[in-house]
């Protein structure tokens, strides 16, 4: 819902951008102070030996952990802030400017923003001219609107709005679960302290919190996100069914039978989630039970593949939801691949089912690149994402800064419940957007993993060389096809990405990109051969094929996440990486959303062989 003019001019988004810089301050005062603890720190364990001195050099490691941890979130709410107010100052400022033009001019602006002429001014022209004002002021309102929520929904997630940590009865003792943000150590420590009893009671009455604990087994956050799916499946069934009504009746009307708002946001994303477990299993399109119904047996049998609900949050990102769904378990397996999507996917809008194959193509394909292995493959839809590519939030990397802290979180607790004595591989991936939530998982907020995939990237935000990922022996990859445009977006020089970003009717914003071009050569990552087959002019189409069986950047990905990037070479697979070249022959496309606009064709030297 928009908002209106007068709701516009009495904002002060000015006073959004005052407080970002004051909280910069802060911050920088709390990396400061930062600075000196790790120094006494290391004093401490230079000069002082012993057991006190051990369990206090451990507690201050946990206490920085924690702190650090702090201050990243610091770093995410100044940068949400800044976008935001930035982005909100410059249309409030437009508007505003628009209105007192039509007032000059003899129309009336109503304060939802439709135009009228004044009564002197008459005419079928002069109403034809209002018609058009009033869709181009609704617009602008529209997009004051967005920046706004989206404002709102990154300072929460920057902020770790607060998840409840209960105590749940379990055998008459009140067992107390840990925070969210209790370093997944100490959570596995306290799971494993726990008597077999206490462990089958928790998991009986499933707390939500449990199923998204890092720390907990995978099997077991498994069973409890699954269990509180249906809890949210069955809180509107069940009362559709004692009303002999529809369920889409008691979504319409939830007031009327008892329910709040929440619980429909609940129950929609549930069924999201559970189409999406059902597509990544393998069942028949349309399959009409409950995916807690299909067990081991009839997997088996049907030789379904293994999914596991690892996360699950159907309230989070403002309604948009949060869930990460695995195809095989990353506690055993040898090699784990986590993909992280961009701009429009969400747990709200279909991105786990709805035809979206990622994941399911590359544990194929890594299946059958090592059928005694199984490679586990998650699909972690753990951030709020741009909504579209006309949402202002893609112009900027607040959102992906926040999701990168959020990613490294996750990403690093896969350590901690994995096997002992199974050797453990882990490749993150990020497409198009989440390349810069990866690129800044890494470089920003200390994410741990052996390599990284980048693929179709607008540039990589924090990280300027493929160094600042800090891969302990792994290495930076990158998957960009030549007509892709939005890889041509990030920064590699001086020429070519301004005046691509411009032909495309700038993109992503008034600066082409969100930080350094990883296809570059001086970024130092390895190129890979993902050319669409018969593409040879810019297509934004093109920026969708990375996981299309049968793709070059398919087979170099499954290469990679099996830990073989060696036969990258002997296959064929390696691209040169880019250099600065211009482009050239302008010619005419149809860009979506975009319209018509100028776009040059690219030379196709820099994909190397072609």
């Amino acid at each position: 819902m928009s908002v209106s003019v007068s709701t516009v001019r009495d904002s002060d988004p000015d006073r959004v951008v005052d407080a970002a810089d004051a909280l910069g301050r802060r911050r920088s005062e709390l990396e400061t102070i930062l600075t000196g603890e790790r120094e006494m720190l290391a004093h401490l364990q230079e000069h002082w030996t012993g057991q006190a001195a051990n369990g206090a050099v451990a507690q201050g490691v946990t206490d920085l952990a924690k702190q650090d941890r702090i201050a990243r979130r610091l770093r995410h709410l100044e940068s949400a802030l800044r976008n935001g107010g930035v982005q909100m100052v410059a249309l409030r400022g437009a508007l505003l400017d628009l209105v007192s033009t039509l007032d000059r001019f003899g129309f009336a602006v109503a304060d939802d923003g439709t135009v009228t002429p004044q009564q002197w001014l008459v005419g079928r022209f002069l109403d034809s001219l209002a018609d058009k004002f009033t869709a181009f002021l609704k617009k602008m309102l529209q997009l004051f609107t967005d920046p706004d929520e989206n404002t709102a929904s990154a300072i929460d997630q920057a902020a770790g709005v607060d998840i409840p940590s209960p105590s749940v009865a379990v055998g008459g003792q009140n067992i107390q679960i840990p925070s969210a943000d209790t370093d997944p150590a100490g959570v596995t420590a306290w799971w494993n302290a726990l008597t077999d009893d206490q462990r089958r009671g928790l998991i009986d009455q499933h707390p939500p919190i449990l199923g998204n604990l890092n720390g907990i087994p995978a099997e077991v956050r498994d069973q409890v996100n699954v269990a509180v799916m249906d809890d949210d499946l069955d809180r509107v069934e069940n009362v559709a069914s004692r009303n002999h009504v529809p369920a889409d009746e008691v979504v319409g009307n939830p007031g009327r039978y008892g329910l709040t708002d929440g619980d429909v946001t609940r129950y929609q994303n549930a069924k999201r989630t559970q189409e999406g477990l059902l597509h990544q299993l393998g069942a028949p399109d349309g399959e009409s039970r409950r995916y807690s119904e299909i067990g081991a047996q009839e997997r088996h049998d049907r030789n379904w593949r293994p999914t596991m609900l690892w996360a699950y949050d159907p309230q989070a990102f403002d309604g948009k939801g949060r869930a990460a769904v695995s195809i095989g378990n990353p506690d055993k397996a040898s090699n784990t691949a986590v993909i992280v999507p961009g701009t429009s996917a969400s747990v709200r809008d279909g991105w786990l089912s709805d035809g979206h194959n990622d994941a399911i193509n590359l544990y194929g394909q890594s299946l059958k690149a090592d059928p005694g292995d199984p490679t586990a493959v998650i699909s972690w839809m753990g951030y709020d994402t741009p909504e579209s590519f006309t949402d202002p939030n893609i112009a900027n990397t607040g959102l992906a800064r926040a999701g990168g802290d959020a990613l490294a979180w996750d990403v690093n607790g896969l350590s901690v419940t994995h096997e002992a004595g199974v050797s453990e591989h882990v490749t993150v991936i990020g497409h198009s957007y989440g390349s810069t939530t990866v690129a800044d998982a890494f470089a920003n907020s200390g994410m741990r993993a052996d390599d990284a995939i980048l693929l179709g990237s607008p540039g990589t935000d924090v990280a300027g060389s493929a160094a600042d990922f800090n891969l302990d022996g792994g290495q930076v990859y990158i998957g960009d096809a030549s007509t892709d445009p939005v890889g041509w977006l990030g920064q590699m020089g001086n020429t070519l990405p301004g005046e691509l970003n411009d032909s495309l009717g700038n993109m992503v914003g008034p600066t082409a990109g969100l930080g350094a071009d990883p296809a570059f050569e001086d970024f130092g990552a390895t190129r890979f051969r993902a050319e669409v087959p018969g593409a040879d002019m810019i297509d934004p189409s093109d920026h969708s094929y990375y996981y299309a069986v049968g793709s070059e950047s398919l087979r170099a990905m499954t290469e990679i996440v099996t830990g073989n990037p060696d036969r990258l070479g002997e296959l064929g697979l390696l691209a040169q990486p880019r250099t600065e070249l211009t482009v050239s022959t302008p010619q005419q496309l149809d860009v979506p959303i975009l319209g018509e606009g100028s776009v040059a064709a690219h030379e196709r030297r820099d994909a190397g062989d072609l």
